[in-house]
């Protein structure tokens, strides 16, 4: 049976998580802990094969742990089939392709499809699809076919559906992978407004640029945290970043070029804006 949420208690309260592919020699992940809490922005990072993808879809119930002290999402136990289904309806998950979670004809359709399966009231159900349409600038595109969207209208249309049923938390499995930049750009304000109004948010990642602003940094190495801490603390340790196969945001590596030309500034910038204040510093 799944536990009842408790409103004061982690999103996420996750210890000694395993989790193996059939047929695999060794876990995806192992031995993971995260905690992450109301109104939280948790960046999570790692190279190609550190488990990512796989703690997405563990968090929001798709799979089953292979095994945990304990694995809770919203209180609802993930070890158990019920707590599963329950954490699917206060998780809402985005993964990196919208052409995966696109399924209705129309993008009104689309948007009011999980609301659909739990038969909201037609009245109600059209008030939320309405108000999402207008959160998410999607109004004029209400009766446009998804296949005739754009990359960011796609993922914006994806993301309004998975948000139309209410959600305590949002996992998102590199939302702006397949964009191009002014998608990627979309997708960022549409999470970051909805973070600004009190949504807690898991965003994983390999974009460096899209991590700084988080109140919190996990790096996957091998399956298991690598790093946890601010993303400044990360960025900090060259040496380190590299070894987990990282890199660093665009301006960290402007400014190490510039120091490699002899033109060094005070610290590491991690934003554009970082980067301009302090060439203007700069000698």
């Amino acid at each position: 049976m799944s536990s009842s949420p408790d409103e004061t208690a982690p999103l996420f309260d996750i210890s000694g998580l395993h989790y193996r592919y059939a047929g695999a020699q060794a876990d995806a992940l192992a031995d993971l802990d995260l905690t992450v809490h109301e109104g939280e922005f948790v960046a999570v990072l790692g190279a190609n094969g550190s488990g990512k993808s796989t703690l997405a879809r563990l968090l929001g119930g798709l799979e089953k742990p292979t095994a945990a002290r304990h694995a809770l999402a919203c209180g609802h136990d993930l070890l158990v089939e019920d707590g599963r289904l329950s954490a699917r309806r206060d998780v809402g998950v985005l993964f990196q392709n919208p052409e995966n979670q696109l399924v209705a004809q129309c993008v009104e359709d689309d948007v009011a499809f999980g609301l659909e399966n739990l038969a909201w009231p037609a009245a109600d159900m059209r008030r939320r699809v309405d108000a999402m349409l207008a959160r998410f600038g999607l109004e004029e595109l209400r009766r446009r076919e998804p296949h005739m969207l754009s990359g960011g209208q796609k993922q914006r249309t994806a993301l309004a559906g998975v948000i139309a049923v209410p959600r305590r938390v949002l996992v998102l499995d590199e939302p702006t992978a397949m964009l191009d930049p002014a998608g990627r750009d979309e997708v960022l304000m549409a999470v970051r407004e909805m973070h600004a109004d009190g949504l807690a948010v898991v965003y994983i990642t390999q974009e460096m640029d899209e991590a700084v602003g988080a109140d919190r940094v996990v790096v996957l190495g091998g399956g298991t945290e690598a790093y946890a801490g601010t993303a400044a603390g990360l960025f900090a340790d060259a040496v380190r970043v590299r070894r987990l196969g990282l890199g660093l945001p665009a301006a960290g590596e402007l400014a190490l070029a510039l120091a490699e030309r002899g033109h060094a500034l005070r610290g590491l910038p991690l934003t554009i804006d970082e980067l301009l204040a302090a060439l203007g510093d700069a000698p």
